[in-house]
């Protein structure tokens, strides 16, 4: 299988760390490739709630991890995703992305080539994970195609009083057990709380 990670920020970050533990636990195929792919750098304020050292500061993000995991075969995507031609060659994308545009065409192109997906969110304790649906209408009714603001698996005022939530750690683990549940031939259910 061959798995494409999109984002690894606040989620993501944590997410590869436990795919990488499932397949030293052999609940995933060690010949399984992860390609992770991230565009942004690591901030000395993220070292906070995501699964970055003080040392990867100003790394990119998809590079750090990918150094880090490389004993796994992850490899990095140092671009942001803006097209399909990215997307080709993998059997299932998770989505932890901060922004509705790479949402929106990742979901797309997944209905369009019957490749399965999982959308990951986080924003502070609010968390929600989406595995593909019967239709794309489905998936999209979750996807503001229109709004082009980055957002930040913090909730933004909790951040300003100095209190940093989990609840992205939280969905990056209901997200590794989907996986598994996929690989298992397991059906994932839409679920979304506030904790």
């Amino acid at each position: 299988m061959k798995i494409l990670l999109v984002g690894v920020g606040g989620i993501g970050s944590w997410l590869i760390e436990e795919l990488c533990k499932s397949i030293e636990q052999e609940q995933i195929d060690a010949n399984t490739e992860i390609s992770i792919a991230d565009n942004d750098m690591v901030e000395i304020a993220q070292v906070k709630y995501q699964n970055f050292t003080f040392d990867e500061a100003g790394l990119n993000k998809a590079e750090a991890l990918a150094n880090r995991f490389k004993m796994f075969g992850v490899t990095a995507i140092k671009d942001r995703i803006k097209n399909v031609k990215q997307l080709k060659g993998h059997d299932f994308i998770i989505l932890c992305v901060d922004n509705e545009p790479s949402r929106e065409l990742i979901i797309t192109y997944c209905f369009k080539k019957g490749i399965e997906f999982l959308d990951l969110r986080a924003s502070g304790r609010v968390i929600s994970a989406f595995p593909k649906q019967d239709k794309l209408s489905d998936n999209l009714k979750f996807v503001d195609g229109e709004d082009n603001a980055s957002y930040s698996c913090q909730d933004r005022n909790t951040l300003n009083q100095g209190r940093i939530d989990k609840g992205n750690k939280i969905i990056a683990l209901i997200g590794v057990q989907m996986v598994l549940n996929h690989i298992r031939g397991m059906r994932n259910k839409v679920m979304s709380i506030s904790i």
